[in-house]
């Protein structure tokens, strides 16, 4: 059987240990000279301690280049950093001594700026640099630290030292704990109180910036009026200095006044003159003097001014309606007029009088006696007017009138709703054994100022063949109405 020696075997390891070796060594001359092919960039840093060539350059953690050189330039460290081809850094880039945990080695990291910005050229220098924390100065700060916390230290050991010490540290420990304890003994029992606080203080806020949102424009308009009164002031103020220095320079009224002296003498005696006319009435002397000081005369003018008072007060009260109404029975195919004055001597008292034109014409009866035997017989007057004559009471929403209505008597009763605008209506009127009661109802809307619409029925129960319901309008006048339209008539010259 082959077998190789103990030499050999030895051999043959060193043989593989250089292949490996040189093949490394391969490796590592491709590494550094693909970075000797990449493009050159300078950053400058307060301080680059720790920092040597060839040291690693990072992005992310991720290793994209070296460190060519490290120079000093005006008092800093220039730092020259060598990155591939493929590594394109934003002009916005930031550089940054960092260390690989607290004693590894320190590398230079690169943050990355803006994407889509112009990339840095080789050559150019990154302007933004994050400076690095100097390990002595730190160390130093610490030592100085230390020697502050050790004097504070050593003075709290003074006070705090021996039993008194320990006691007065005692005492302030239980009385913080008491402390603690009275507030937590507050919170809990005003707990709900707390809450409600909370509560109002939010609803209050809410409110607060629900007021403002809603008079956002209101604020602003009160500012704008206050910039127009502001510039309105200014005027102001240029016009009183103006008429100051117009009095001062003897213009005008008030500055003759001032200035002439024959026209302060004529003021001097006008004056003097109501000062005589003042005492000659404080005197009671003439008529005004006696209206003054004369109590009977002040006591008949009072009289008369209350007659004239009360007068004047019932004429306010005292109103004129003028309407006129139609209305259009249906079944009759045929028109009802009617023409109304109305007289309101009091708010809740009034006169009505009025005429009415019927198609049916204006009924009348007749007697005629012939052998002892009585005949009544029953016209209507085609031409005829019927006359309205009533007196109305109101009471709160209801009226009831009585009176003459269509020349006969009647009553009716009136329903007034939605401040007076809807008004329901029911008349009784022409009674007679012959035939049934003249009963009339309807409604009376009002849609504008003087215009009404009216609908309802007539004689509804009329045995006679009169029934028909009807729909019309009104016009209606107040006295304030009639005094416009007649002061709007142009008067022929």
């Amino acid at each position: 059987m082959f077998s190789i020696s103990s030499e050999a075997k030895v051999g043959l390891f060193v043989l593989i240990g250089m292949i490996i070796l040189a093949y490394m060594s391969f490796q590592v001359g491709q590494r550094g000279f693909t970075f000797k092919k990449g493009y050159l960039v300078e950053v400058q840093f307060d301080n680059a301690s720790g920092l040597a060539p060839d040291a690693s350059v990072q992005i992310a953690g991720v290793e994209v280049g070296r460190v060519e050189a490290i120079r000093l330039k005006d008092g800093k460290a220039l730092v020259t950093l060598r990155l591939p081809r493929e590594i394109k850094l934003e002009k916005d880039v930031t550089a940054a001594i960092k260390t690989h945990g607290i004693l590894g080695d320190k590398y230079v990291e690169i943050i990355p700026g803006t994407a889509g910005k112009e990339a840095l050229q080789p050559g150019e220098r990154i302007e933004r640099v994050e400076r690095q924390a100097d390990v002595d100065r730190l160390l130093n700060q610490l030592a100085a630290i230390a020697e502050d916390v050790k004097a504070v230290t050593g003075s709290l050991s003074k006070v705090m030292g021996g039993k008194e010490g320990v006691d007065t540290l005692g005492a302030i420990l239980e009385n913080t704990r008491q402390l603690t304890r009275n507030l937590n003994m507050v919170v809990k029992s005003n707990e709900a109180n707390l809450r409600a606080m909370l509560e109002n203080t939010r609803e209050l806020t809410g409110n607060l910036n629900r007021i403002v949102v809603q008079n956002d424009e209101k604020v602003g308009q009160v500012i704008d009026n206050l910039k127009t009164a502001s510039k309105e002031m200014e005027k102001t103020f240029a016009a009183l200095s103006e008429i100051t220095a117009t009095v001062k320079g003897g213009e005008g009224t008030l500055g003759q006044l001032i200035k002439d002296r024959q026209m302060a003498e004529r003021l001097s005696k006008t004056m003097a003159s109501l000062q005589e006319v003042s005492d000659k009435i404080n005197s009671g002397r003439g008529t005004i003097g006696k209206l003054v000081n004369d109590e009977e005369t002040v006591n008949n003018l009072n009289q008369s001014l209350s007659g004239l008072n009360r007068y004047i007060n019932k004429t306010e009260q005292f109103r004129t309606y003028i309407g006129y109404r139609g209305e259009y029975l249906l079944d009759k195919s045929d028109a009802k007029s009617y023409v109304d004055l109305r007289i309101q001597s009091r708010q809740d008292y009034f006169y009505l009088l009025g005429l009415a034109v019927d198609p049916r014409g204006r009924r009348t009866e007749r007697e005629s006696t012939t052998n002892n035997v009585t005949t009544r017989t029953e016209e209507w007057d085609k031409q005829g007017l019927l006359f309205n004559a009533q007196l109305g009471k109101r009471f709160k929403d209801f009226v009831v009138r009585g009176g003459i209505m269509e020349s006969s008597g009647g009553v009716g009763v009136d329903f007034l709703t939605f401040k007076d605008r809807l008004k329901l209506t029911f008349e009784a009127f022409d009674f007679s054994r012959d035939r049934k009661t003249h009963l009339k109802t309807g409604g009376e809307l009002r849609i504008f100022k003087n215009i009404y619409l009216n609908a309802g029925w007539d004689d509804f129960i009329s045995d006679q063949g009169n029934s028909s319901p009807y729909v019309g309008i009104s016009i209606r006048f107040e006295d304030e109405d009639l005094k416009y339209l007649m002061g709007s008539v142009p008067v022929p010259k």
